[in-house]
Parts: structure tokens; C-alpha cells; sequence
């Protein structure tokens, strides 16, 4: 039991329910919030944080006794528990299709094959809390498609056609979000966005201005309508070159990630959190389906989608996948802030956006690769100084800044450095939505519906 501090007001509190109960009735106005938050990777911290903001309580005199009391306090740790032979052993329902991942690409794979399948048993499993996902829900929030200079690069590499089919999955991608959501729903921005370049990288963007028509002509063929890129004004002397990219946006990946959610839920899927499934090598195939042991029971199903981008390889070793993880800093909010949309620079490695009146920058994985290719969700020295380092001196240089955040996601790439992405039926009634390359807000919706379509009902 705690006391405010006003004579016989007690509050009383449990896990996750608490109760302000005054000993006599008395005109109160209160606004109240209570969160449960968990933290740390070998044992859960929950917390009972509530304010009451507005508390009146009037005496004889009408006169207010309390205004504000706060409390954050600590209430309980419960370090991780052995699985019960019982909790080993349980059967747990059957499902027509199991997801193992519910990032974008395993919701958004749920969500179109239960459209072509409303009837069906569908449910998704994931080894993260309530709300997060290795990258889903840590990017940097950018609606993107591909700059300038990375559609060059792609173009030393590959064929034209491959190039093709890659811009329209992106940008297709990034159509089915807005006609699932409404913008307010995503925090959906959608302004040009650039590309820039310091004076040292003039040849390269000389190299992008004559080859605007090719990228256009690209674009169109991708379905991408009108005129992609432009030449645009440079923002600063210290990035005084700048092309313009249509159709780019800047969204909520937190908002996204719940509205998905929330869409799938609503059409009948199972979403469980907390399930770190084995590799395949242990899985059992029987005549009711799939068997896959794991310490909250045996799973079953049909059908058996590995959709856990970077962690695949972990369920399938034989999967070239290399972990990469971005690492993205968020300014307190700046007066005036000179920057509105999104920025991609250093061929893209870097990029920076508006949050409202704050400075999103991310990247750097260029400068540091054997150090962050890994799946550790840590954010390092050496990243960070590098990204505040390029804040300070190129982008607001004399301005006062200050950092409010910082956080890293974990994205999957090949070896060789292909972008190829894989959607791949494997045989035997399982599959694999992996390897999105750093472009899963783009690429999920419409490599979900791939995957979907490559599963029978």
C-alpha cells in the first residue's frame, strides 16, 4: 500500500490493475495511466507507472489538497522460467498455416492468404514482445523505392529487367499500404524526396544527372507514373547537389506495424508472442501435417511459412542470409527545423528525415561491415559517433543538438551482395519470405501476396 502525501488517501496497486479508493466520498477529477513495460533479455522488469495529473480532492473550504502525485516504481522481477513437462508435452491447436516470424512479410503473408481463405486456420508465432519486430518496427520509417545512384549501381550489376520487376514490387508495395490504411492511420507523409551530395561527391551526381532519362524511362516501365527524378536545388554548402524523387513518403513504423496487426487479428489469425520455434531439421512431417516441438508445445500444421528475414537462416541453415544492423539516432525536437521529408546520401548507406520537429539519421553499415553484420540489436560507439559526427558537421553544423534517442533493427542481405529477395516454395509444404535487403516497408505487401498465392488452400 502507498500513501499520497495527504493524511488517510491511500492508493492501492496490483500487476495490472490499480485502484484509487478514497475512504470517503469526495469530488475528484483524476486522469490516471498505468503501462507495463518488460526489459532485458534474461529477465522481465515490470513496471506500474501512473500519474495522476489532475487530482482535486476538495475540503471544507473547497479548497484543493493534492494537485499532482507521481509514481514509477519497480513491483516486480520474475527471472525466465523453465518450461513444465506439462507445457512441453500439451498439443496445441491445428492451423492450415503456420507463419514463423510476424514481422511485415509474415503479417502481411497471413493476411493475403486468409483474403483467399477466410474459413482457414492461420496462425503466426513470433520470439519477440507485444509491439516489436527485428525491423519492422526499427527502421528509420522511410516509403521508398530507390535513389539515383543505388538504380545506377544496380545497373553495373544486372540486367535491365531485373531492375524492372524489383522498382515495381517496391513501389507496388508502397501503393498497397495507402490503399489498406488511410494516411492518418500510417502518419503517412508523402512529399519528393532527395537524394544529396557533398562537393567531393560532384562526379557522382554529374554521373546521375545524365543518366536521369534511363531512371526515368526504368520508372515508367516499373509502373512508377510520370516523372520519377529531378534535378533539385542543393539544401546546404555542404551538400550542394541534390536530385528529387517522386512518391517518396515518410510513415510510422510503429502505427504501421499495429494497423497490419490489427487487420490481421480482425480476419481470424492467431498471433503468439513469446515462441522461439527449432530448426527445420527437427521438425516432423505426419499425416496430419507438420509437427514442430518447441518449449510451449508441439505446433501442427498444413502449410509452413519461414518469413523471419534476418533469424531464416536459424530455421534454415541452408539460406544465404548475412545479418546487417542499421543504426538510427533521433534528435529532441529543433526550432525551424530546415529539413522536411526524406534524405538518402553516401549512395543511400546514409539517410535522414523529419520526425516532426525532430531529425531522424540512420545508416553508417558502409563504414563499419565486419562490425555490423550481426543480429545483435545493440547500438555501438563507434556507429553512433560516426552518425552524430555527420549530424553536427554536415547537416546542422553551429546548431545546438541534442539527442533524445537512439536504437539499431536487424535487416537481412546475401553474401554476394544480390537483392534478390526470397519467395520460394521449398517443397514438402513449407516456404520461405525472406532476405528483404533493408526495403521491407516496400517490398512486404506485395512479396506477402506472392508468398500467399504460392500456398494452396
Amino acid at each position: 500500500m502507498i500513501h499520497a502525501p495527504s493524511k488517510g488517501w491511500p492508493i492501492f496497486f496490483a500487476t495490472s490493475v490499480f485502484r484509487f479508493s478514497p475512504s470517503k466520498p469526495k469530488t475528484t477529477t483524476e486522469v490516471a495511466k498505468a503501462t507495463l513495460n518488460s526489459s532485458g533479455e534474461n529477465s522481465t522488469r515490470i513496471f506500474l507507472s501512473f500519474s495522476i495529473a489532475k487530482f482535486s480532492i476538495l475540503s471544507k473550504k473547497n479548497a484543493p489538497i493534492l494537485k499532482i502525485f507521481q509514481l514509477n516504481l519497480p513491483i516486480a522481477e520474475m527471472p525466465p522460467l523453465s518450461p513444465s513437462h506439462w507445457e512441453q508435452q500439451r498439443p496445441l491447436a491445428h492451423y492450415d498455416l503456420l507463419v514463423l516470424g510476424a514481422g511485415f512479410v509474415g503479417l502481411w503473408t497471413a493476411l493475403h492468404w486468409l483474403k483467399r481463405n477466410p474459413s482457414h486456420r492461420v496462425a503466426l508465432v513470433d520470439p519477440l514482445p507485444a509491439g516489436q519486430a527485428g525491423a519492422s518496427t526499427r527502421n528509420a520509417g522511410f516509403a521508398c523505392f530507390g535513389s539515383p545512384t543505388e538504380l545506377l549501381d544496380d545497373l553495373r550489376h544486372e540486367p535491365e529487367e531485373t531492375i524492372v520487376a524489383r522498382l515495381h514490387d517496391r513501389y507496388a508495395g508502397l501503393r498497397q499500404w495507402r490503399e489498406t490504411f488511410l494516411p492518418e492511420e500510417l502518419d503517412w507523409h508523402e512529399a519528393p524526396g532527395h537524394e544529396v551530395f557533398t562537393p567531393s561527391q560532384t562526379g557522382s551526381y554529374h554521373e546521375a544527372v545524365d543518366s536521369l532519362d534511363q531512371l526515368n524511362a526504368l520508372a515508367q516501365r516499373a509502373g512508377i507514373p510520370g516523372v520519377t527524378y529531378h534535378v533539385a536545388k542543393g539544401i546546404s554548402s555542404a551538400l550542394p547537389h541534390a536530385l528529387s524523387i517522386a512518391h517518396e513518403a515518410g510513415l510510422h513504423p510503429g502505427k504501421a506495424y499495429a494497423c497490419l496487426t490489427q487487420a490481421l487479428l480482425q480476419a481470424g489469425a492467431h498471433l503468439h508472442r513469446g515462441v522461439a520455434l527449432p530448426p527445420k531439421t527437427t521438425w516432423a512431417k505426419q499425416a496430419n501435417g507438420w509437427q514442430i516441438p518447441s518449449s510451449s508445445g508441439t505446433w501442427t500444421a498444413d502449410h509452413v511459412v519461414v518469413a523471419s528475414n534476418a533469424w531464416a537462416k536459424e530455421c534454415l541453415p541452408e539460406l544465404d542470409i548475412v545479418p546487417g544492423r542499421g543504426q538510427v539516432l533521433l534528435t529532441a525536437p529543433i526550432p525551424n527545423l530546415p529539413f522536411q521529408g526524406t534524405y538518402h546520401a553516401d549512395a543511400g548507406y546514409l539517410y535522414f528525415r523529419n520526425v516532426g520537429d525532430r531529425l531522424l539519421l540512420g545508416g553508417g553499415r558502409n563504414q563499419f561491415r565486419a562490425e555490423e553484420e550481426t543480429h545483435s540489436g545493440n547500438i555501438t560507439s563507434s556507429v553512433q559517433d560516426y552518425l552524430e559526427d555527420y549530424l553536427r558537421e554536415i547537416l546542422l553544423p553551429g546548431l545546438p543538438v541534442s539527442i533524445e534517442a537512439r536504437w539499431a533493427g536487424t535487416m537481412a542481405f546475401s553474401s554476394d551482395g544480390s537483392k534478390q529477395a526470397y519467395v520460394v516454395n521449398l517443397g514438402d509444404q513449407t516456404y520461405v519470405a525472406a532476405r528483404m535487403g533493408g526495403m521491407g516497408v516496400a517490398l512486404s505487401p506485395e512479396l506477402g501476396a506472392r508468398m500467399a498465392a504460392m500456398i494452396p488452400s
